[in-house]
């Protein structure tokens, strides 16, 4: 895996996304659903114009970028219990 998108995809894995890395030096994202959403070459010919590409395929497919802040989850969290 590219250690450039390495934090991305342990984020991805932590919300049920399967992140794997093929034959070809490619790390692709899968949803929870197992659909195909994108890839990552191992070497990019131009690392931030990809990793834009990726990062807005993620948001399109519902992953939040960036991952929320302890704040934001504690408040999320205070939310949830409240509608209960």
């Amino acid at each position: 895996m590219n250690s450039d998108i390495t934090k991305l995809a342990k984020w991805a894995q932590s919300q049920g996304w399967t992140v794997t890395d093929d034959a070809s030096g490619y790390t692709r994202f899968l949803d929870p659903g197992g659909t195909y959403i994108a890839r990552y070459p191992a070497t990019p010919s131009n690392s931030r114009r990809r990793m834009a590409d990726l990062t807005v395929a993620l948001k399109r497919a519902g992953l939040q970028i960036p991952p929320p802040s302890k704040k934001e989850q504690r408040a999320l969290r205070r939310m949830e219990i409240e509608d209960e």
